[in-house]
């Protein structure tokens, strides 16, 4: 009688058919699955805490774990079950296993085999517990944000101070539009169409107090627009997606970047985030404390939503419109009142640094984040806010002779045109394969061709740094502002004379050749 072969398990294996045991799979059905005896099982649980250790350990796991050669159903697999998982939905081992090999044949991978140690190494990599996962349920009754404001946010909000309290959200941006064509972009989504090239999406982060902003995170569509040339930095965080959309790999990115600058600091806080399918449940963050606001109650629960992106929106308008204003009272080339993405992120990123300390407060106490003596939320009215105007709309429509501009309800609709913008998609298969193909090339540029502006020289900004300087002197009694061009200028004198120093060296080398 020949004698079975003995089955070698990988120590990933080991830990699969360990966890899969204490999670209450039986020992029988588990012999089944891999082909060996209930005693081989038996003695694998017998040893799991040296089996652990030895899985934990620096040597033994570069060894032993390796990547998955189908990298891409791998990635797939695993964005779609966070995806799942997100929404409350059990996964099992059956509907992964169909799931990637759905994946393969989207991806043209005929050879792929999913077979159950593919299944369990899959769950080792990822560190995938088996069982039922609790979600979130899809229907939220018209008490449930009065709920977690009294049942919820008290635990939250009593382990934190709120300097340490932050609250995160996306908003997608109309960059270039201008007050005439508000009527061609009301009610666009940007789910895709013409339109979608003119929109990005900004990641604006707060705490509580109104002493922290975070940097801004931009997401465009061209991972190196061709405004950025010769840039050599940028005052936000720019990423890129084709759709220039919020996705659950950026924000994870995003997340765990963060969670380690504040490991360096010694720092932790609560971060706030509605439960949108591009903010997955990011695990074992060390800072980062992540909890999830209700579904379906972000418009009257989240902070940013109840004037802190608007207020950004309204003063970055304010921007753009006295910026072409400007070019266009100076008779300047058409080129010149094109918006670029550069230009977008310059603006916007002026607009947060005005952004008052009392404003990022105010809309937290009005989304009922801070408590009377009563325990109950603070209601605020509307003169909290930062007051808006409507003089650089009254200055555009005095450039167009068009009183129409200038009515106050047209400055509302384009301060406003762009809140509905998705910044985010509900995941699909085919978005996922589409997604991840798609890193894989080499995104061009998804701006519109523009005609570039030549860069201005070291003697060009000297020029204009000098006649700003004597601007500043002679019509601003303000210390700071004097003290800070004084800086401007010494700088870029400095930059003047470092150029000239090479151009001398240059031609000093050449004439010796």
């Amino acid at each position: 009688m020949s004698s079975q072969r003995r089955k070698a398990f990988t120590i990933e294996e080991k830990g699969a058919i360990i966890c899969r045991l204490e999670n209450g799979e039986s020992n029988s059905c588990l012999a089944k699955e891999f082909g060996v005896g209930h005693s081989t099982i038996s003695m694998i649980f017998k040893n799991k805490n040296r089996i652990k250790e030895s899985f934990n350990s620096n040597v033994l796991k570069p060894k032993r774990l390796r990547k998955s050669r189908q990298e891409n159903v791998d990635q797939a697999l695993i964005q779609w079950f966070k995806n799942m998982r997100n929404k409350g939905i059990p996964i099992s081992g059956p509907m992964l296993h169909e799931k990637a090999n759905g994946f393969a044949a989207r991806f043209g991978i005929l050879d792929f085999n999913c077979s159950a140690s593919w299944i369990s190494r899959f769950k080792v990599r990822h560190n995938i517990v088996a069982g039922k996962i609790v979600g979130e349920s899809s229907s939220v009754d018209q008490n449930s944000t009065t709920n977690w404001l009294i049942s919820v946010w008290p635990n939250l909000r009593r382990q934190f101070f709120d300097d340490e309290i932050f609250n995160a959200d996306e908003t997608g941006l109309f960059y270039k539009l201008m007050p005439d064509k508000t009527l061609k972009f009301k009610g666009e989504n940007c789910s895709g169409g013409k339109l979608s090239k003119d929109r990005i999406t900004v990641m604006v982060t707060a705490n509580m107090s109104g002493t922290e902003k975070k940097k801004l995170l931009f997401i465009g569509k061209s991972q190196k627009p061709r405004c950025f040339k010769g840039v050599k930095s940028l005052p936000v965080d720019y990423v890129n997606n084709r759709k220039a959309w919020m996705t659950s790999e950026l924000f994870e990115k995003w997340l765990r970047d963060w969670d380690c600058d504040l490991v360096k600091k010694k720092k932790k806080i609560l971060l706030l985030v509605d439960n949108c399918p591009a903010h997955p449940n990011v695990t074992d963050l060390k800072s980062i404390t992540l909890a999830f606001l209700p579904p379906n109650t972000t418009s009257v629960l989240q902070p940013m939503d109840q004037g802190i992106i608007r207020s950004l929106k309204m003063n970055f308008r304010k921007n753009l419109v006295l910026k072409l204003i400007n070019c266009l009272d100076a008779n300047e080339n058409h080129s010149s009142t094109k918006v670029t993405v550069l230009d977008a992120i310059l603006m916007v990123n002026d607009a947060w640094n005005k952004m008052s300390q009392s404003t990022i407060h105010n809309c937290f106490k009005h989304a009922g984040f801070i408590e009377s003596h009563n325990g109950l939320p603070i209601q605020i009215s509307e003169h909290e806010f930062d007051k808006e105007d409507d003089i650089p709309l009254s200055l555009w429509s005095r450039n167009l002779n068009s009183d129409s501009l200038a009515a106050p309800e047209m400055w509302e609709d384009y301060v406003d045109i762009d809140s509905g913008l998705l910044t985010s998609e509900e995941p699909t298969d085919e978005n996922i394969v589409q997604n991840i193909s798609a890193k894989e090339q080499l995104e061009s540029d998804g701006e519109e061709e523009v005609e570039e502006a030549p860069l201005p020289t070291a003697e060009e900004a000297l020029k204009a740094a000098e006649l700003l300087s004597r601007f500043v002197h002679s019509n601003i009694e303000n210390d700071n502002l004097t003290i800070a061009m004084s800086s401007i200028h010494n700088s870029i004198r400095d930059c003047f004379y470092n150029k000239m120093k090479k151009q001398k060296q240059t031609k000093i080398t050449d004439y010796l050749q």
